[in-house]
């Protein structure tokens, strides 16, 4: 979010004063005694947690020579400087300027263009890791490059600061595969050394050029249609935090940098969804939250305790939120622009199961229905139905109803996460094979 919010203009609007110290005392408090970051507060340091934590530190104001700065500086360096950072850490100092995108591996965006039964293809993979590789091969794609890196002396200096030797020197090709033993939680097999070696070729051979270029020009006009359906399908919240801060980036290249496009004032709307506020500072949560799901137990447990019309008030409205959380379910859902992709063509097309009458992990704005979800939002308005106070909100219609349809609707999202092991998918089911995963 940080290196986002630099790359296009460090507007107040994004991330104001305020909020910028406190995540700059969240990144201050929780740097460890070797003086890395983890890749998480309860983990050790890792070359990725520092890396991140280090340029946002500085995108956001500490100096060079601050504490802080010099021991994460320290352990950068020791470990072989930003090049043995992993390649997500890598991705983000590509779009800032910090890195070459030929110390990158290839994100080939064309890869969506290969027919559908392709075992490799990107719509085979999960959901999260699918809508993180969509901007990614977009970003990639365009080259994208912060516009101001080669005159900005805060990323001249971070080019000398990451790294233990000349940024003018360094062989960038030569350090795609280069990860730290800290950061190496699965190494490499040989397979995919060699087809990102190929790629690497397949990138800057003359003869594949033709063949790229006309290509990539079709994949990149799919990933802008893609992320397009994505944003309206989640009200710009998408499905996480990470493919949020890249959606976000290609909705503001794809829109020629304009700040101010409808597109990009939409995403960055939504950050708050994601900002979390504690004793420690401000962080970018995980997810836009977990209300949905704390919800559904919690009426679960009252019902249990024959609570539930003891509290009327507080089932009245548990209820009415359940009601309005249910995807695609409500009149105004149904007359949204997300309702429009819920069509079989559309859920082929942008590889979506079927959304309509799940429930979320957190908010029917996010969009994305889980088998789990659905399962204990069902049981929640089942418990509630139990309520004296909820059967007669409904027949005096104080309450809104919830047809038997939409129940129905809910069991269905259910039983067609089946998978065909007889187990059950979290937000779709398996696409892959077990074969492709080599070690």
């Amino acid at each position: 979010l940080v290196v986002a919010w630099y790359v296009m203009g460090q507007p107040d609007t994004m991330i104001d004063v305020q909020q910028r110290a406190l995540m700059r005392h969240y990144l201050t408090v929780h740097q460890q005694s070797d003086g890395g970051w983890g890749t998480h507060i309860e983990s050790p340091s890792t070359m990725f947690g520092t890396t991140v934590s280090y340029v946002a530190l500085r995108l956001l104001g500490a100096e060079a020579d601050s504490g802080a700065c010099t021991r994460g500086r320290k352990f950068i360096q020791d470990n072989g400087g930003a090049v043995m950072t992993s390649s997500w850490a890598k991705f983000w100092l590509c779009l800032l300027g910090c890195m070459e995108w030929d110390g990158h591996n290839s994100v080939p965006p064309e890869m969506w263009l290969l027919p559908n039964w392709f075992p490799f293809h990107p719509g085979r993979l999960w959901c999260h890791c699918r809508m993180v590789y969509l901007p990614m091969g977009y970003l990639y794609g365009s080259r994208f490059v912060y516009s101001k890196a080669g005159s900005d002396p805060l990323i001249a200096s971070l080019r000398e600061e990451l790294y233990c030797e000349d940024y003018k020197t360094i062989p960038w090709s030569t350090t795609r595969h280069k990860v730290a033993p800290m950061d190496n939680y699965s190494p490499l097999p040989l397979f995919m050394k060699l087809a990102q070696d190929f790629l690497a070729i397949y990138e800057s051979w003359s003869f594949f050029q033709p063949f790229k270029n006309r290509f990539r020009k079709i994949g990149l006009k799919f990933c802008v249609e893609y992320m397009a359906a994505e944003d309206l399908q989640t009200n710009f919240i998408d499905i996480g935090p990470v493919n949020k801060a890249l959606n976000l980036v290609s909705a503001y290249h794809a829109a020629g940098n304009d700040i101010n496009a409808i597109t990009v004032q939409n995403h960055m709307m939504r950050i708050p969804d994601y900002l979390w506020v504690a004793e420690d500072g401000m962080k970018m949560q995980g997810y836009n939250g977990s209300q949905c799901w704390d919800t559904s137990f919690a009426i679960q447990a009252l019902a249990e305790c024959k609570l539930l019309d003891e509290f009327p008030t507080m089932s009245q409205k548990v209820w009415t939120y359940l009601e309005r959380t249910q995807i695609l379910s409500t009149e105004v859902s149904k007359s949204s622009p997300a309702y429009l992709y819920e069509s079989a063509a559309s859920r082929e097309k942008y590889y979506r199961h079927v959304s309509e009458g799940g429930w979320p992990f957190s908010t029917s704005a996010h969009g994305w229905p889980i088998s789990d979800c659905t399962g204990e939002g069902l049981k929640g308005v089942l418990a509630l139905l139990q309520s004296k106070t909820i059967l007669g909100g409904v027949r005096d219609e104080s309450l809104p109803n919830i047809e038997q349809k939409r129940l129905h609707d809910a069991v269905n999202v259910i039983i067609t996460l089946q998978n065909e092991d007889g187990g059950w998918a979290t937000y779709e089911n398996n696409r892959g094979f077990g074969w492709a995963t080599y070690e």
